[in-house]
């Protein structure tokens, strides 16, 4: 129960910073953005056999765009995030699917 404790404060603080102002706001998204760029190039990569017919830099820029469009759907279901999981491993899956 003290381990919940201790990360539920982390964990607002991510919908807190995603919702700021200024440059902690801009910080904010530009970490989750690269969070969710590394989790999509890891998805891209482990299907890599699904997508043998992309090339060169084909690859990279589906893990862009899956990154990019998982960062929109996270910042306009903000309010959906309950906690019960952890913020990261909640958003990693939008950028996994």
């Amino acid at each position: 129960m003290a381990t919940a404790l201790m990360t539920a404060p982390t964990e607002i603080s991510w919908v807190e910073r995603l919702r700021a102002e200024g440059a902690e706001g801009r910080a904010a998204v530009t970490e989750l953005h690269a969070l969710l760029l590394k989790a999509a190039r890891f998805e891209v990569g482990r299907r890599a056999a699904e997508l043998a017919h992309l090339r060169g830099g084909d690859q990279e820029d589906l893990a862009q765009q899956a990154a990019d469009d998982a960062l929109m759907a996270i910042l306009g279901k903000l309010d959906e995030f309950r906690g019960e999981s952890r913020f990261t491993t909640w958003a990693y899956k939008f950028a996994l699917l």
